[in-house]
């Protein structure tokens, strides 16, 4: 290392003060309020539990190592929240918020027995000690290393073991346990962690002082209250999630390697993900208060995409190799000079030296923690970050390498003297640079490293969002049958080591090693009824047909002006007659109105891109039919997402005209049942169902009276980029809930909870044309939320349900009854059936559609469930946990569980039922359709070196550079266009154009 800095200075705060709790770990999910930052408890009317302790400080209160008093401070559920699965009413804020308590339990469905991932756990009502842990003085940032080095020094040893018998548990940062008392509540002692070092630093000391003091008991008796019912959410219950989290998780940390709620061996089963990512496969452990009177800790797999060990230069060179194709075969030579700066023109006349393309990729390794590994320092496992690498306009043309950075070498004599990296390490390490024509690394501390010399750190997470080839080979890896998942869980609890863990057995908490086995339902599944009272009965297969079938209701007008578009050369001219032949037969048998022939034409990328296509198609059907265009087809070359947005942009906001982008090996080969799956798609956008749950009479099976389903989703750019949170709601239109209507809008950045703009933007034109099409208002409401966690919950209840309530009263309507249902896949808990158990599993040892589960892994007594409705295609089926936390509407949960499950057999572009209620399903699909309305021209998404016809896309933080001071994102351009007539916009806003 060269030019590295000195230690950074200590600060000297107080040393007798509380410390917060530590921040470490953090969920797969955001978990924080979004309600308030005050701290809140009870669960319902139930009074928190009284102190029956001595007078007591909060180890939660006060605040923590470095605390700056401008930021707002976290809370204590908050922060714990990130490791546990604490319940809803743990973040509540407001004592006027209620959760609704589970009603009863399902009594319709089929009794089953399957087991679960989860691991029942017992304590004992034992009396535990807490203490803060401060030191002084205080370091600038929060470190846990240090932390743990002061605790486990021999003078802390040494006051521990004055007191015989007693455990002790620390969490790394702030807070300690004991199983006994200490003499006076607390100790002190002085560490000078230079003292067995022969060589110290001048000017420099090493020396801190540690106060452990007691704050509070702990009485693991108030988890037994809370789960019983006898007590709602307080303090008291939040020490003992946080003891029973750091019981179970400090000894697996200490064997393995702990991120967030996940562990990984050492020796943990790895592939790689291209030349860059490597995936390894670990475990997943998270405790959570359960149905039952008893606490479960829920284990699973984890499969994690890390940064591949090896050197810094190769891992650079390879991803240069990849975001290419025509980079693909680049040697290491061609790279380095890739890396040079190129000139960029002012507009005052002249150039000045910016940075290439490729070395534009190397800020995806700012962050790396690094190793230096060369000849003198093989051993050293001092860790490095990679805070930039260099470049700066002094530098020119040929950037800054080792040969021409430099800095201040201290010499023997005490003289400065400027050397250059390449010299430093030639004279002092007799180390001669292969690559001196690489960027030099500067580290968070100064040093300047180079990259050559520098390797990557082991087990550092990738925090990029995985490409398609990357994805592809991911999910590959990741996906395992049940009887696989369930040996690797069981592979995992022995990893986890919890029967022997000292930890746990010295705070008497005791895990069975053994799944749960609960008590499930399989519900009974549903008819589907298509035109011409067809019926078909899936039994327990999940699965049908369209052979010989009629859609429900075909599209709503006669189609008499369409086209066929091939782009560029993506098929012949013969092909795309021939598959639009086949379609329109197709399309004709299951019941489609068509009285004009579907015209095909294909265009030339000389047209100019694919808006400008859009345009011509657009204008040539339009004059063949003399009529504006009903449907247009986009046969592509390949799978471009930018490609893909560019043309929906066009159709949507442009001509307001529903759209079908097909991908040319598809059309070449016209196979059958790819057409009825296109002929699905089509159908829904132009105003058509597929089919719907067979009842008798004509009154839907699951409502009695007119109920209106509301699904609302909100999506996010990826991570670190300044894209917009795209909001999406949808809303039944039929008295069957098989037609559904979406507007989308932008929610700020990274927002989760509908802005009050945003929902009276997007959801009183819904309610307006679901009274004209019912005559009548709503009476009864169902509002199904994805993505939500449960910090977020009662923000969903005092924001976003308030506001649809002002819609409602704004436009005249009587109000109606609320059912307010969160539905998430964002959770570890897993089913698994008997082997070889025809009557709860299928062939591949996955449950049957329909499997209910309401006691076990739920809530001790709020109302919530997972339900398995689908069949899974490959892998272990994930249930999805349905949580109901309001209900004006006190629905029966046989009635509810009914609807939800069968309501999934609705969805209209599937053969099987879905896993997630259409509502919520149609919402998730819209929120991603609503990136091609951005209010962003689409040549500023794409790279300039794309190729005709193939273009490639930037990256989000480029894409958004502009609106990254912006206080709120631009809104979505609406889907009309210049002399499109109001009834076709209509058409278009009320029909399913996002399918």
């Amino acid at each position: 290392m060269s030019g590295e800095q000195s230690p950074e200075a200590l600060r000297n705060p107080a040393l007798d003060r509380v410390s917060d709790m530590n921040l470490d770990g953090a969920s797969d999910r955001p978990r924080g309020s979004a309600a308030g930052s005050q701290a809140g408890s009870h669960r319902g009317s139930q009074p928190g539990s009284p102190s029956k302790s001595a007078p007591r400080t909060s180890g939660f209160t006060a605040a923590p190592l470095g605390y700056d008093p401008a930021r707002e401070k976290p809370r204590a559920v908050d922060i714990v929240g990130k490791r546990i699965d604490l319940p809803a009413d743990a973040y509540l804020t407001s004592k006027s918020t209620r959760f609704t308590s589970r009603p009863g339990w399902n009594s319709e469905g089929k009794p089953i027995q399957v087991q679960l991932n989860v691991f029942p756990a017992t304590f004992q009502d034992k009396l535990i000690y807490q203490y803060s842990v401060a030191i002084s003085p205080e370091p600038k940032k929060e470190s846990t290393a240090l932390m743990k080095k002061l605790w486990n020094s021999p003078s802390v040893r040494a006051e521990m073991k004055k007191h015989k018998g007693v455990q002790w548990l620390f969490d790394g940062m702030a807070l300690a346990w004991s199983t006994g008392p200490i003499t006076n509540n607390e100790f002190r002692t002085t560490i000078d962690l230079d003292a067995d070092k022969e060589k110290k630093r001048a000017g420099s000391s090493n020396v801190f002082y540690l106060t452990c003091r007691q704050t509070t008991t702990i009485q693991l008796h108030y988890l037994k209250k809370y789960i019983d019912g006898e007590i709602g959410w307080d303090t008291h219950v939040l020490e003992c999630m946080n003891l029973v989290d750091h019981c179970m998780r400090q000894g697996p940390s200490e064997r393995m390697i702990k991120i967030r709620r996940n562990f990984y061996p050492t020796n943990s089963q790895a592939s790689a993900l291209g030349r860059v990512v490597e995936v390894h496969k670990g475990y997943y452990a998270a405790a959570r208060l359960a149905q039952g009177n008893v606490m479960m800790i829920n284990v699973d797999t984890a499969n994690t995409a890390f940064w591949q060990q090896k050197n810094v230069a190769e891992i650079a060179w390879r991803m240069f190799q990849e975001h290419k194709s025509e980079w693909s075969n680049k040697t290491m030579e061609d790279y380095v000079q890739a890396l040079k700066p190129v000139p960029q023109n002012l507009r005052q006349g002249g150039a000045v030296p910016a940075q290439s393309e490729a070395f534009g990729l190397l800020k995806r390794l700012q962050k790396l923690k690094f190793h230096v590994k060369h000849r003198g320092k093989m051993g050293d496992e001092k860790m490095y970050t990679v805070k930039r690498f260099i470049f700066e306009e002094k530098y020119g043309r040929e950037g800054a390498h080792a040969q021409n950075v430099e800095f201040g070498k201290k010499m023997p004599d005490g003289s400065i003297k400027n050397v250059t990296v390449w010299q430093h390490y030639l004279e002092a390490r007799e180390i001669r640079l292969r690559l001196p024509g690489l960027p030099i690394i500067e580290s968070t501390r100064g040093g300047l490293f180079p990259m050559e010399l520098c390797n990557v750190a082991d087990f550092q997470r990738y925090p990029f969002k995985l490409d398609s080839a990357q994805t592809t080979a991911m999910i590959k890896f990741a996906v395992t049958r049940p009887g696989q998942r369930k040996a690797d869980i069981m592979q995992g609890m022995q990893y986890l080591n919890y029967g022997k863990d000292e930890n746990l057995n010295a705070f008497k908490i005791n895990v069975s090693p053994n799944m749960k086995v609960t008590n499930a339902r399989l519900l009974r599944n549903p008819k589907i009824a298509f035109a011409g009272d067809q019926q078909h009965d899936p039994g327990t297969s999940g699965r049908w047909d369209l052979r010989g079938k009629r859609f429900l209701e075909p599209n709503r007008f006669p189609i008499k002006s369409w086209g066929f578009v091939v782009c560029g050369n993506a098929c012949t001219k013969q092909e795309a007659e021939n598959f639009a032949s086949k379609f329109t037969q197709g399309y004709r048998n299951h019941g489609a109105k068509i009285e004009a022939q579907l015209a095909c034409i294909q265009l030339s990328f000389g047209v100019g891109d694919y808006g400008e296509i859009c345009l011509r198609a657009w204008n040539d059907i339009g004059a063949k039919f003399k009529s504006f265009p009903q449907m247009l087809f986009f046969v592509v070359p390949n799978k471009n997402a930018i490609v893909y947005e560019r043309i929906k942009k066009s159709m949507d906001c442009r001509f307001a005209c529903p759209s079908q982008v097909l991908q040319s090996g598809h059309v070449k080969k016209a196979n059958g049942q790819y057409i009825s799956n296109v002929a699905m798609k089509v159908n829904a956008k132009l105003g058509g169902v597929t089919c719907k749950i067979a009842a008798p009479g004509q009154k839907p099976p699951f409502f009695t009276e007119a109920t209106m389903m509301i699904g609302v989703d909100v999506s996010h750019g990826a991570p670190g980029s300044n894209a917009p949170s795209m909001a999406a709601m949808t809303v039944s239109m039929d008295k069957y809930a098989t037609r559904y209507a979406a507007q989308c809008e932008t929610n700020g950045l990274r927002e989760e909870i509908l802005q009050s703009t945003t929902c009276h933007n997007i959801f009183p034109m819904l309610l307006s044309e679901w009274q004209k099409t019912h005559n009548t208002s709503p009476r009864h409401v169902y509002y199904l939320r994805d993505g939500c966690a449960e910090g977020q919950f009662q923000a969903v209840i005092e924001t976003e349900l308030n506001e649809i309530r002002r819609c409602f009263k704004e436009s005249g309507a009587k109000q109606p009854k609320f059912t307010v249902i969160i539905a998430t896949k964002r959770h570890h808990v897993r089913f698994f059936p008997k082997p070889n158990d025809s009557s709860t599993g299928d062939r591949n040892g996955n449950p049957l559609p329909g499997t209910l589960v309401e006691r076990d892994a739920t809530h001790p007594h709020h109302f919530d469930f997972y339900l398995c409705s689908h069949v899974a295609i490959q892998g272990t089926a994930r249930p999805v946990h349905y949580q109901v936390i309001y209900d004006e509407a006190n629905v029966a949960p046989d009635l509810l569980q009914r609807m939800i499950y069968q309501q999934c057999y609705q969805y209209a572009r599937s053969t099987t039922p879905v896993s997630l209620h259409p509502a919520v399903y149609y919402a998730h699909v819209a929120s991603n359709r609503a990136k091609s309305h951005e209010s962003i021209h689409s040549s500023q998404k794409e790279n300039i070196r794309g190729k005709e016809g193939h273009p490639t896309a930037k990256s989000g933080s480029d894409v958004y550079a502009s609106q990254a001071n912006l206080s709120e994102p631009p809104q979505l351009i609406p889907m009309k266009g210049d002399n499109i007539p109001d009834d076709r916009v209509m058409f278009m806003n009320t029909t399913m154009w996002f399918m």
